[in-house]
């Protein structure tokens, strides 16, 4: 199974895009999503090194941050994982 994390925060304009989208894509192919709390999984953040949002991390590698990947990239990025 494919593990998914998206750090997002309620203020950023793009976040909201990039959840549906990753939201959208997870499910169509299977993946768990986890959302990472700016506040509350702030150790997992730092482990991963992220410093801005949004923030796609699947199984444990940091695909996008800060920017909005389309559905098809975000697709390919997953699919990557799986095989």
């Amino acid at each position: 199974m494919v593990a998914v994390e998206l750090l997002e925060s309620n203020f950023c304009p793009k976040c909201a895009v990039v959840k549906d989208r990753v939201v959208k894509v997870a499910r169509e192919l299977g993946a768990e999503v986890k959302m990472l709390d700016p506040i509350e999984d702030v150790d997992r953040i730092t482990e991963l090194g992220i410093l801005t949002s949004p923030a796609v991390v699947i199984n444990g590698k940091v695909k996008f941050a800060g920017v909005v990947p389309s559905e098809e990239n975000i697709r390919k990025a997953i699919e990557e994982e799986i095989s």
